[in-house]
């Protein structure tokens, strides 16, 4: 009994998270259909279909348990203890993604700097095994109070030219800032987290800008209405 109750505390936990971490759940074997049809040759490779596949699969054992708890909670709670059996969130995280990561590394990022910005990059933006992107650049005119270094973050983009995801700013240690100064700029992918893993089937580059810009501002207004727009068409599919 006690394991039952475990069990069905630890099934409560991953279904609230599966509810907000995969909408749309209700769509079944279109989700898992869709998912499987993800191109795999763009820079993140198998990444963003894996991702998706695992959110589809979640999100289709959460939408059945629903179903089976309407008419018979026995059968739900059953079925739910037999699906966490199967360890599928188990084998993602400790084989599935991990094998994916490390296939990753050594791909490069296209990285542009936003026109005006006193950095010269040495490299494009280059992944690890573990989805950290990293690359380093100097300063090419001396830094004051005035120029907001601070504020200079990362935008991704896909090859359609729609931003997808926003970054950390650059870092540096070495003061005072300037002329031929080095800083370093990393970017984490964040997919497995993401509310919808095929938008970064596209991913096309990246670029650094002034988070008080226009650019930026606008980036940060789209990225937010396609992340309410899939909310709301998962909604409309359950």
């Amino acid at each position: 009994m006690k394991k039952m109750k475990n069990l069905w505390l630890t099934g409560t936990v991953v279904l609230v998270a599966l509810t907000m971490t995969a909408c749309g759940g209700g769509s079944g074997n279109s989700a898992e259909a869709e998912a499987a049809a993800l191109p795999t040759d763009g820079i993140l490779g198998e990444l963003p279909k894996v991702t998706a596949e695992y959110a589809a699969k979640e999100a289709a054992a959460s939408a059945k348990y629903e179903e089976l708890k309407q008419s018979d909670a026995e059968k739900a709670r059953e079925f739910w203890s037999k699906y966490l059996e199967e360890g599928n969130t188990t084998k993602f995280k400790k084989e599935t993604l991990p094998a994916v990561e490390q296939t990753l590394e050594g791909n490069e990022i296209p990285t542009e700097v936003a026109e005006g910005l006193p950095l010269k990059l040495d490299k494009n933006l280059t992944l690890d095994g573990k989805r950290n992107a990293t690359t380093t650049g100097t300063f090419t005119v001396d830094a004051n109070n005035q120029t907001p270094i601070m504020r200079y973050c990362s935008v991704v983009y896909d090859s359609d030219g729609n931003p997808i995801d926003t970054g950390k700013g650059i870092n540096f240690t070495d003061y005072p800032i300037k002329e031929g100064k080095q800083f370093r700029v990393s970017y984490f992918i964040p997919i497995v987290n993401d509310y919808n893993p095929a938008r970064w089937v596209k991913l096309a580059k990246v670029i650094i800008m002034d988070r008080d810009s226009e650019t930026f501002k606008q980036a940060e207004e789209q990225i937010k209405a396609d992340k309410q727009a899939f909310k709301d068409k998962g909604k409309k599919e359950e």
